[in-house]
C-alpha cells in the first residue's frame, strides 16, 4: 500500500506506551461514529490533550489550537520551541501554547502577519492539507507516490493548497470516497482523527513505523536498560517497512521473547548480525569529515550520513576527492568504509567514490554494481539524535 511509505513522517520515540489494544475513550457522544477506533487510539496515545470535557463532538471543526497540539502530541518530533521563537502574541501558557510555538517556529503551521496565531480559527479541509504537507517537508517526505486523477471539484482548490492536496491524494493520506475534496469544508474532528490514526497505527497491510518503533523501544529499554545503552553493540532504521535491529554478537538473551510480546506487529522487526554500532557510526563520521575538511577545505563538504545497510559512511561533498584525500580515508576510518557522493544537480546523476577502492571516479548511481545494495533506508530524527549532535559538533569546529 502506497500509505506505507509515509508512515515514518511521525517517527517517535516519545509514546511509549502504545498497547496492543487501545483503551477506549470516556467521551459520551461517539455513537454517531462507524468507527471510534481513531479516536479511541488517540486518546490512549495522550494526542487529544486539546479536549478537556466528556464529549468528542466529532463534527466540531478542528481549530488551529486544536491542530497545532494534536500534530505536536502526535509527532514528537517537533521540538520544543521557546515563546519568542513564535512571536505570536495570543498564544496560551502551558502545554497549547508550546505545541502552538512549536509547529509555528518549525513553519510548519505559522503565525499570521499581524502577530498573533489565531488559536481559535477554524481550518478548512485545504488548509489542514497544506499543515500535513508542510510536516511531510519538515521530514523530508514530500515528493508525491503516484499520478492520480484531479478531484472532480479540484476547480475550487485555492492555487495555493493545490500541490498539498495533490501529493497527499498520491499517497493516500486523505481521500474522500466521493472523489469530491470539499476545500473549502471545515476540517472536523472526526475526518482529522482518522488522517492521524492512518498515519500512526498498524491495520492489516499497512504498517504504522511510529507504533512498531515505540513499541520496540519500550522492550529495548527494559532489556538493555536504554536505548543509549543499546546502541554501544547495536543499530536501528527503517528498511522499507522493516525496523531492522543491527547487532553486535549476539543480541540480548531475552531480546526475541520481548520483541514477540511487546510488539503487536512482531514481524516488522527483524536482527541483523553488523560489525559496527551506533556509537561506531558516530565516531567513524567524525573521523570521515575531519579528514575530507582536512585535506579538502571545509568549502567542498555538504553532510554525512550512517549507511546502516551498507555498513558505510556516506559523505556528500561538492564535486570529487583527490587520490590522497581518499587514501587518507581508507587508512584513518578503513577500506571500503567511506563512500563519497557529490551533491546532487538536476538532470546529472551524481559521482560516487569509495575510500580504499582502486576504481576511479564516475558519475553513476548508486546501485548494486559500486555498492552491495542502493539504500532506501528511512532515519528517525530521535533516533539518530546522537549522531547529529557529533556531525554538528565537527562541522561547528571546522567552521571556526
Amino acid at each position: 500500500m502506497v500509505r506505507n511509505k509515509i508512515a515514518a513522517i511521525l517517527a517517535a520515540v516519545a509514546i511509549l506506551s502504545v498497547s496492543a489494544v487501545s483503551a477506549d475513550a470516556p467521551y459520551t457522544d461517539l455513537g454517531s461514529l462507524t468507527d471510534r477506533a481513531a479516536v479511541d487510539y488517540l486518546y490512549d496515545t495522550q494526542c487529544l490533550t486539546f479536549i478537556t470535557g466528556d464529549t468528542f463532538e466529532p463534527n466540531r471543526v478542528l481549530t488551529r489550537g486544536d491542530l497545532a497540539q494534536l500534530l505536536y502530541n502526535s509527532a514528537a518530533n517537533i521540538p520544543l520551541a521557546p515563546v519568542e521563537a513564535a512571536g505570536a502574541h495570543d498564544v496560551p501558557s502551558g502545554t497549547a501554547g508550546d505545541a502552538m510555538n512549536s509547529v509555528a517556529a518549525q513553519g510548519i503551521l505559522a503565525g499570521y502577519q499581524d502577530g498573533n496565531f489565531h488559536p481559535e480559527e477554524p481550518v478548512s479541509r485545504e488548509e489542514f492539507a497544506d499543515v500535513i504537507y508542510r510536516y511531510l517537508q519538515y521530514n523530508q517526505l514530500a515528493d508525491p507516490d503516484q499520478a492520480v486523477k484531479p478531484y472532480a471539484d479540484a476547480a475550487s482548490i485555492a492555487p495555493a493548497y493545490a500541490r498539498a492536496i495533490d501529493v497527499l491524494h498520491s499517497k493516500n493520506i486523505m481521500v474522500p470516497a466521493d472523489n469530491y475534496f470539499h476545500p473549502k469544508e471545515g476540517m472536523t474532528r472526526a475526518d482529522a482523527a482518522q488522517v492521524f490514526y492512518r498515519l500512526m497505527h498498524s491495520d492489516g497491510d499497512y504498517t504504522s513505523h511510529v507504533q512498531v518503533e515505540s513499541q520496540l523501544i519500550k522492550a529495548i529499554n527494559a532489556e538493555y536498560g536504554s536505548v543509549p545503552i543499546y546502541f554501544r553493540s547495536g543499530t536501528m532504521y527503517w528498511d522499507g517497512d522493516t525496523l531492522v535491529l543491527g547487532i553486535k554478537g549476539a543480541p540480548s538473551k531475552y531480546l526475541q521473547q520481548r520483541i514477540n510480546t511487546d510488539v503487536a506487529k512482531p514481524q516488522a522487526v527483524k536482527i541483523r548480525r553488523v560489525s559496527l554500532s551506533h556509537s561506531d557510526y558516530s565516531q567513524l563520521m567524525n573521523k570521515a569529515i575531519h579528514c575530507v575538511v582536512d585535506n579538502e577545505g571545509v568549502q567542498n563538504y555538504v553532510g554525512a550520513l550512517p549507511d546502516y545497510v551498507n555498513e558505510q559512511v556516506v559523505l556528500t561533498v561538492r564535486h570529487p576527492v583527490s587520490k590522497a584525500t581518499l587514501a587518507e580515508l581508507a587508512k584513518r576510518v578503513g577500506a571500503g568504509r567511506v563512500r563519497l557522493e557529490t551533491a546532487p544537480i538536476a538532470g546529472k546523476a551524481p559521482i560516487v567514490q569509495v575510500a580504499g577502492q582502486t576504481d576511479t571516479a564516475e558519475e553513476a548511481p548508486v546501485t548494486t554494481e559500486n555498492t552491495k545494495k542502493e539504500t532506501k533506508q528511512l532515519y528517525s530524527k530521535l533516533l539518530d539524535d546522537a549522531t547529529s549532535s557529533a556531525i554538528t559538533s565537527v562541522q561547528n569546529d571546522v567552521m571556526k
